[in-house]
């Protein structure tokens, strides 16, 4: 497994599918803006792009429990 970075819009709109298993469902721009916010979810800005860490973004969501819809 390579760990890219994701976009916003990319987790946005397709959610976070790692080898044909969807890890996190797709997340609404407001949740993401919140989880940022708050800190919960560690991200890049590289030109003006949010960007997120695959590695991170799972671990988040195995502490998390998130459940795909």
């Amino acid at each position: 497994m390579i760990d890219r970075k994701i976009s916003n819009k990319e987790l946005s709109e397709k959610g976070l599918v790692v080898d044909g298993v969807e890890i996190l469902p797709p997340i609404g721009i407001e949740t993401l803006n919140q989880l940022r916010s708050r800190r919960k979810i560690s991200y890049v800005k590289i030109y003006g792009k949010i960007f997120y860490q695959m590695s991170t973004l799972i671990e988040w969501a195995k502490s998390k429990e998130v459940k795909s819809i």
